[in-house]
């Protein structure tokens, strides 16, 4: 997704449901078994390498699959392309076995429109693409990893061998404590040349991309009927016939959708319109058989302040510490978001859902107006004088856009300091980040895989270009820091969960403490199901594994339109 960037959703579509029935496949008469989600905007890109926004992660994660995957219920690695794998002694060399018989979804970029089985030589195509795309997300991940990757255009990679056709052998320049974590990403997704050549949208997942079926209010994937699963009894997965993300940014007209039965699944919804819900629906909550089920749960983001430290005024060190004691986040939690919060984020950029790790021992700067004030004066600005105007960027989301007049209200009350806001795309923030062209940005992170580096990856100096205008991605917030950066070497070979922890929690006391982004929360969202909905999983990393999701038969929907 991430990495994957969590987005605050911009603007509201009008709807258009798409549930269909899929080519090459048996009808299902008009009863069609179609799982309906929101997305809170359209996606940016189904391009595995350069997804870095969560509607994007979801939605190419159901059509694209990567040698392994995250177990839904605890974030285990398992396998899917690869079946089996060895690592060697030295934690260097690691090979994988290919499940066989695992096909391309159908498409007119293969002779015939016949998807041909996923090789070993996909894995490698995959990995030297990859490499190529030295602006992307994905090659900021994995770059300098494999040995031989170093600065790569051409040829062979070195550490990157196609044994046999269902054998794939990677040897990494330096032991990395989350190798099979990122196998397991999005970003990595198996990929065949004739698609990417032709510019297809086209893997080996349980669902398949229909350009017809993708339009401005909703998309709509279809069942793959060559996938190359099936369950314990034998039956072909997965047993849904389509999945539908319809782009809705208003809490309101996503509860009116699934009362109407328009959506099967909701979340990260404001908690007094689910009160609202339960109040008005209570018998749907408690009757004996349930119709609606509702959960709440820690998810793997942090949503913070982002400060450009390579320009004034945040390029002061005492300037970042000021404002950081000068925003109450409390009361956002409080007042803006209404309690949807694991907490306010008084501790450091690593949130709460990473088992193991003690993120309350991270010491964050307090709300203290005193203290704020006082290091303001020190950076030159008393009582705010002579403080530039600042431009803080966030997405045009309802809560978005409360949350940042919220800080723009307390920086001029508590710090004499004027904050300008500009509401943007999702695309514009990106790329105005990327670029230096912001002092402050509201945003979040939702991580890549259950460990913190992930996060701390954020901050990691390498990634910084010496020029402003180039682009620094996903250290947007310019930092640079030797000591930060050594720990984060260090994590990132350190295989021994508990002695990586340690260095992660020095290093996050280090963002903690000289401030390149102000956590505001920590993520704990609610999510109300169907209960004729079956076999799906919340979890913290909000990953959609819906290979064996159901809609039951009791409600199963009638929206047999033909494309």
């Amino acid at each position: 997704m991430n990495k994957i960037a969590l987005i605050f959703i911009a603007s509201s579509f009008t709807l258009l449901f798409s549930c269909g029935t899929p080519e090459n496949s048996s009808p299902v008469t008009n009863e069609i078994s179609c799982l309906d989600f929101s997305a809170l905007e359209k996606y940016e890109t189904l391009d595995p390498v350069k997804i870095t926004d969560v509607v994007s992660f979801h939605i190419a994660s159901q059509i694209m699959e990567p040698l392994l995957r995250f177990s839904e219920i605890d974030l285990t690695i398992k396998p899917i392309v690869a079946e089996s794998w060895e690592i060697s002694a030295d934690n260097l060399t690691y090979t994988f076995v290919l499940k066989k018989g695992i096909k391309f979804h159908d498409n007119s970029c293969f002779a015939d429109g016949k998807g041909r089985e996923l090789t070993a030589n996909d894995v490698v195509y995959t990995f030297k693409r990859l490499y190529l795309e030295k602006s992307s997300y994905g090659y900021s991940l994995f770059k300098n990893l494999i040995k031989g990757s170093e600065d790569y255009t051409e040829g062979e990679i070195e550490g990157l061998k196609a044994i046999d056709d269902y054998k794939v052998e990677f040897t990494l320049s330096k032991p990395y404590s989350n190798f099979l974590s990122m196998l397991a990403t999005t970003g990595s997704s198996i990929l065949a040349k004739e698609a990417v050549e032709k510019n297809k949208v086209v893997g080996s997942g349980p669902f398949t991309y229909h350009k017809e079926k993708d339009t401005d209010t909703t998309i709509t994937l279809l069942r793959n009927p060559n996938y190359h699963m099936s369950d314990n009894e034998g039956e072909q997965l997965p047993y849904l016939e389509s999945v539908a993300f319809h782009y809705v940014s208003s809490s309101q007209k996503q509860l009116e959708m699934f009362i109407n039965d328009e959506l099967d699944v909701i979340v990260d919804i404001h908690p007094n319109a689910i009160k609202t819900l339960v109040e008005t629906q209570i018998s749907d909550f408690q009757n004996n058989p349930k119709k609606y089920v509702l959960g709440r749960s820690p998810k793997l983001i942090t949503s913070s302040l982002k400060l450009n430290t390579a320009i004034a005024p945040f390029n002061n060190k005492k300037v970042r510490q000021a404002l950081a004691m000068g925003i109450n986040k409390y009361k956002i939690v409080e007042n803006i978001l209404h309690g949807e919060a694991y907490s306010p984020g008084k501790n450091g950029i690593v949130p709460s859902a990473i088992k193991g790790y003690d993120f309350t021992s991270i010491v964050g700067l307090e709300y203290n107006l005193d203290k704020a004030k006082a290091l303001l004066a020190e950076a030159g600005y008393p009582g705010g004088k002579g403080f530039p105007t600042i431009t803080l960027a966030s997405l045009k989301s309802n809560i978005s856009t409360r949350v940042v007049l919220e800080i723009q209200k307390q920086l001029l009350t508590n710090l004499n300091i004027n904050v300008e806001i500009s509401s943007m795309t999702t695309h514009q923030m990106n790329e105005m980040n990327s670029k230096s062209e912001l002092n402050m940005s509201l945003g979040g992170w939702l991580g890549e895989f259950p460990d913190p580096v992930t996060f701390l990856s954020l901050f990691y100096g390498a990634n910084v270009p010496s020029s402003t205008t180039e682009k620094s991605y996903p250290n947007e917030s310019r930092y640079k820091n030797a000591e930060f950066d050594q720990l984060y070497e260090k994590a990132l070979v350190t295989i021994d969960d508990s002695k990586r922890y340690e260095l992660c929690l020095k290093a996050d006391q280090i963002i903690a403490t000289e401030v390149p982004s102000i956590p505001l929360w920590y993520h704990e969202n609610y999510q109300i199901i169907k209960a004729n909905v079956t076999g799906y999983q919340a979890n913290s990393m909000d990953i959609k594994y819906l290979t064996h999701v159901k809609v039951e038969d009791l409600l199963v929907k009638q929206k047999g339109i033909n494309f």
